[in-house]
């Protein structure tokens, strides 16, 4: 009984030290998160509130997450949520560096860009003359990490001064289009994907039925692929003063070079001019000070973000704008019916851009900036419509071309009045498709007969489970036909060729920018800025302030981006495994979303990368 008295005792004691520390737990956790939330959003306030620009700083590009030309609407949900891998508008980040060109207290340019997803080539190349400007100015750019992905590299190498870190390293390794083939595995799972394209080299669908790459398609890729890698070598060696082909050479004797240098990558790095010097972080440290000639209390040198520095500088200028305006529209992502989300063009989204654009005193022009695969053919034509009503007002429309602007990307640029497009982009791909699955195989597989009585053989054109009868193959080619001949009418009269000139180099085949133009699918060469000029030309003014009409972010967005990034300093153990799925599961859930034309009809390039 003893024993007993004592267990149950021991057991009663725990057992109230238990509910103690249970209810110490329920009351301390919710007002830590609570206290820890209020100073977040604290610190979120104060952000309204620009500082004003130190004497001597340097402008520092840092930025954390993906380099986009128009921002995405969110639910606070999902800006909360961002871990601080938000979007980076590129003309902002491009105004930051060319109005600190001109501002004495601004010494110096520091990238870092160790947390940038990205960036394209076109990016660079927009970047590329601000930074251009900052040089001629007298003031050093100096990029530093520890690590450069090939893409941020690029925008590194146009630096001053590179600095690498001894233990770090740089990739620089070339471009591959692989795409997985599924012939055989659909078969394997009883799965028919029914096809129907107009245009030999329209290869969207070519996974659906090969296992591997056509010669065809493998002689179209290779083409504009090329193309692409030669601008992005030509933008690394001519500021690095290498010889022309340096890079390729570098990249082929890699491995040799490597096990000369005992394995040392930095020092290889080194050595081969990619960088200037190889730094640890104290000594870099020590380095930028010197640039750029000022140090905060404990020693640091001193830096102003560019999102700070824009905001400083807007408070300082009360000027009210009185010259012309040309409005900039960006069109980014697949296009799709409806809303804008992240990585997808609303059509009603951009048509409500233009309508805005309309709206604007002393409208002379409007450029746009397109940045899309393309998409729905319905969302293609309705954005479309709204452009021939803006020139139907004699307003000059000039597209520029970012990274791409393939099949309704091109769609929607194709009667503008001049098409301007980078070296780099990817273009054309005029053609069409439809493709969706049934299951008629698994059925059979499975025992399972289908039969019934219907009215037509309109009414059975297209079943899950019979698949497609002649009637429903004879209805879909009939259709996409006639939206591939709308298609090449429309650019002809765009381009003034005639229907078969552009059948010609259309048929779905995908042009470099370079090529697009030695074949009369684009005007001139050249960036947003050579665009804006020609708009200007065009609406006969010289000077002219920009205004960027992008999709409007709604004050909670805003709010809860900034509270989302103070949150992120906390992260995820094994985030970056989940990053790394996520970017491998993107593209595939990203064409699933995207499946949203009423007729089940698109304009789209599968395999237009972003480079």
């Amino acid at each position: 009984m003893v024993v007993w008295r004592v267990i149950r005792g021991f057991f009663k004691g725990l057992w109230r030290g238990l509910s103690i520390f249970n209810k110490i737990i329920m009351t301390l956790v919710p007002l830590v998160v609570t206290l820890y939330l209020v100073v977040v959003v604290m610190l979120a306030f104060n952000q309204v509130a620009p500082e004003p620009v130190p004497e001597r700083a340097a402008l520092l590009i840092n930025p954390n997450g993906v380099l986009v030309e128009n921002p995405s609407p969110l639910e606070p949900i999902e800006a909360l949520m961002q871990d601080g891998g938000a979007e980076v508008l590129v003309f902002r980040v491009k105004k930051a560096i060319k109005e600190a060109a001109e501002d004495d207290r601004i010494t110096a340019l520091v990238m870092d860009l160790e947390a940038l997803n990205g960036p394209s080539i076109s990016h660079v190349q927009e970047l590329k003359a601000a930074i251009e400007v900052f040089k001629t100015a007298g003031k050093p750019v100096i990029a530093t990490g520890d690590y450069y992905s090939q893409s941020q590299y690029l925008l590194a190498s146009q630096a001053n001064h590179v600095l690498l870190h001894p233990e770090g390293g740089i990739e620089v390794s070339g471009f591959a289009v692989y795409r997985n083939y599924v012939r055989q595995l659909l078969d394997n799972v009883y799965l028919t994907m029914n096809v129907f394209r107009v245009g030999e080299s329209k290869s969207a669908v070519e996974p659906y039925l090969r296992d591997d790459m056509s010669n065809l398609e493998r002689e179209v890729v290779g083409q504009w692929l090329g193309d692409v890698w030669r601008s992005y070598t030509q933008l690394v060696e001519v500021p690095r003063q290498m010889e022309s082909g340096f890079v390729d050479q570098f990249i082929n004797e890699f491995p040799d070079r490597l096990e000369i240098s005992g394995g040392d990558a930095a020092a290889l790095m080194l050595e081969a001019g990619f960088v200037d010097e190889l730094v640890t972080h104290s000594q870099r440290d020590e380095m930028l000070a010197d640039w750029v000639g000022a140090t905060d209390d404990d020693g640091h040198w001193v830096s102003v973000s560019v999102s700070d520095y824009l905001a400083a500088r807007e408070a300082e200028n009360e000027i009210e704008e009185t010259n012309p305006r040309i409005a900039v529209i960006p069109i980014e992502g697949e296009l799709i019916p409806g809303e804008s989300g992240r990585g997808f063009a609303g059509s009603d989204t951009v048509v409500a851009q233009l309508e805005r654009a309309l709206e604007q005193p002393d409208l002379r022009a409007v450029v746009l900036r397109i940045n899309s695969p393309g998409g729905s053919v319905f969302a293609s034509e309705v954005i479309r419509q709204k452009i021939l009503e803006i020139k139907a007002q004699d307003l000059p429309v000039v597209a520029s071309m970012g990274s791409v602007a393939a099949s309704g990307g091109y769609y929607i640029a194709a009667d503008a009045d001049e098409i301007w497009a980078q070296p780099s982009t990817i273009t054309g791909s005029i053609g069409v498709f439809a493709a969706f699955p049934t299951v008629e195989k698994l059925y059979q597989w499975a025992g399972v007969t289908p039969d019934g009585v219907s009215t037509s053989s309109l009414a059975t054109a297209a079943r899950l489970d019979t698949g497609v009868n002649d009637t429903g193959r004879r209805i879909i080619n009939s259709m996409i036909s006639n939206v591939y001949d709308d298609f090449v009418t429309l650019v002809a009269l765009g381009r003034s060729q005639t229907w078969d000139e552009i059948n010609a180099v259309a048929g779905g085949r995908v042009w470099s920018g370079e090529d697009a133009l030695a074949v009369g699918l684009v005007d001139s060469l050249g960036g947003l800025q050579a665009a804006l000029d020609s708009a200007a030309s065009r609406a006969e003014i010289e000077d002219f302030d920009t205004l960027y009409i992008g999709t409007p972010i709604s004050p909670e967005q805003r709010f809860f981006e900034q509270v989302g990034r103070e949150l992120g300093q906390v992260n995820m153990p094994g985030s970056s495994v989940l990053d790394r799925l996520s970017q491998q599961l993107a593209p595939f859930i990203r064409l699933s979303d995207s499946l949203q034309d009423p007729a089940n009809m698109y304009l789209r390039c599968l395999e237009c990368g972003g480079f």
